[in-house]
């Protein structure tokens, strides 16, 4: 199921992954990969025809949260 590589994927970062990263000077370079990440994944969630309501909660939530320990950090 695509779905799973998509948590996959999303799930192979942390929050302290990010606040590594980004203290490192990648910050940019994280802030341009979730979004591209999530282009993909919406263009994905687009041509699906059945979804599961929670991986699209799961992917949102977790994108969300690297985003704000990437401000934060």
């Amino acid at each position: 199921m695509l779905a799973d590589a998509w948590l996959k994927v999303v799930g192979a970062f942390t929050p302290d992954d990010m606040k590594l990263l980004k203290a490192q000077g990648c910050a940019s370079g994280l802030f341009d990969f979730l979004e591209a990440f999530e282009e993909l994944f919406l263009a994905w969630r687009r041509t699906e025809q059945s979804i599961n309501k929670a991986v699209l909660t799961d992917v949102r939530d977790r994108l969300d949260e690297l985003r704000a320990a990437l401000r934060e950090g």
